[in-house]
């Protein structure tokens, strides 16, 4: 494993930030727009349901939205005490007086209730509602893509993850001449294009002639998990930039099952490698566990960084872990509504990104790790301070950000973007 050196401050990320324009609310800078991802899918998002309300519904909706939410969290504490009857009575109500997407104009906390309604409905015994499916059909791909295109438009939450991220990569990897990047949710790859364009720039602006950095990347992908099409999206437009900047790629996806005892077949570093880890939390997507840590720790990597959504608390109760969905959520709706975006972007992100989401990690409950900075402790990690520059390059996208809402603060050693009181997403580095 290669030592991490001490980086230039020409050499952060910032100055590709600056250089690039990326922080002006551009999808370009993760690969979501432009010839890396070319979007042919756009007109295949149908737009949102317009939904009449009924005579009982329009009496309800002019109640405040706390009261709703309060039946919802009654129901969450009805279930989590086994009183299935009474959760079941509750949630009847609660799927007459809210609609299950609610039109536009509604409260984000409305909002984000029906999604956890919906979710609960599903904890009901004997479930008659299907479980939501792992594997998205070919046509749920593009809707997918469009739906991630339309957060990181409307949300300084993926280019605050994204560069926060690529910081803390760039200062645990120094110099490093061959990277190899571990990804336990790689999605559609939009969160490597910025870290391949700074590698670039580094290996053309050095001070002696090198020959370009050699980049791989391995998706370990859960059985059943993503559908064929989704990888082959990911592999070719990372394939493509790659090419374009130059630099040798490769890029390799390996099922993993984090019930089983045994590792990743043809999961290995070279001796040469310097290798980094993407282990994300909260995404609803990913969950992460003890097992994927003891992977970890087997490949000896410079760094592990962790993009927390704030959403995963399966070590609490349900009404307590619940209610912390609904709260994340709503901020999340909330501050997209106060950023002006369109309904028909938020609609996308609520059906393809929230609602997921949010079925998962409720149907997930008591299967929940502990939280991420015990299970990091336990397992022998050790968190890494993130530098001045990845703290730099957050307030500078925040300037360029047009809703004065945000803000960026420290927690321990992880750097977190809020919307007034609550956290959206926060970035560590941890060291093994």
């Amino acid at each position: 494993m290669l030592a991490p050196a001490a980086q230039p401050q020409d050499t952060s990320f910032l100055r590709w930030i600056m250089d690039a324009g990326y922080a002006d609310g551009d999808g370009d800078a993760f690969g979501f727009k432009g010839p890396s991802f070319p979007d042919p899918f756009g007109s295949l998002l149908p737009p949102p349901p317009q939904q009449l309300l009924l005579p009982s519904q329009q009496h309800d909706h002019l109640q405040p939205p706390q009261a709703l939410v309060d039946d919802l969290l009654d129901a969450a504490r009805r279930l989590d005490a086994g009183d299935s009857t009474t959760a079941r009575g509750i949630l009847a109500r609660l799927n007459h007086r809210l609609p299950s997407l609610p039109p536009p104009g509604h409260p984000p906390l409305l909002r984000a209730a029906a999604l956890l309604r919906d979710a609960l409905l599903r904890l009901l015994p004997p479930t008659t509602l299907p479980q939501p499916a792992s594997v998205s059909s070919p046509l749920d791909v593009p809707l997918k893509l469009a739906a991630h295109k339309a957060l990181a438009d409307a949300s300084p939450t993926v280019q605050f993850a994204s560069f926060t991220s690529t910081q803390a990569f760039l200062d645990a990897l120094g110099a490093a001449r061959c990277v190899h990047l571990v990804d336990f949710d790689v999605g559609f790859g939009g969160h490597w294009p910025p870290l391949m364009q700074e590698l670039a720039h580094q290996w053309r602006h050095a001070a002696v002639p090198l020959p370009p950095p050699t980049l791989k990347v391995t998706a370990l992908v859960s059985p059943g998990s993503r559908h064929p099409l989704e990888l082959h999206l990911t592999y070719e437009s990372l394939t493509r930039f790659a090419a374009e900047l130059g630099i040798p790629f490769e890029f390799t996806a390996l099922v993993f099952d984090p019930v089983s005892s045994s590792p990743p077949i043809g999961l290995s570093a070279a001796p040469d490698e310097a290798v980094a880890v993407h282990l994300p939390a909260g995404s609803g997507t990913f969950l992460p566990a003890p097992a994927h840590l003891r992977v970890v720790k087997e490949l000896s990597p410079a760094v592990v960084v962790c993009v927390d959504h704030g959403c995963e608390r399966g070590d609490l109760p349900l009404p307590h872990h619940a209610l912390n969905l609904l709260r994340s959520c709503a901020a999340l709706l909330e501050s997209m509504d106060a950023a002006g975006a369109s309904p028909d972007v938020v609609s996308k992100i609520e059906q393809f990104i929230l609602r997921p989401r949010v079925e998962r990690l409720a149907l997930g409950g008591d299967k929940l790790p502990p939280p991420l900075q015990s299970m990091f402790a336990s397992a022998g990690f050790a968190p890494l301070q993130l530098s001045n520059a990845a703290e730099a390059q957050a307030e500078c996208l925040l300037r360029r950000t047009a809703n004065h809402g945000f803000h960026v603060a420290k927690r321990q050693a992880a750097l977190a973007l809020w919307w007034q009181r609550s956290e959206l997403v926060s970035v560590s580095a941890w060291r093994c």
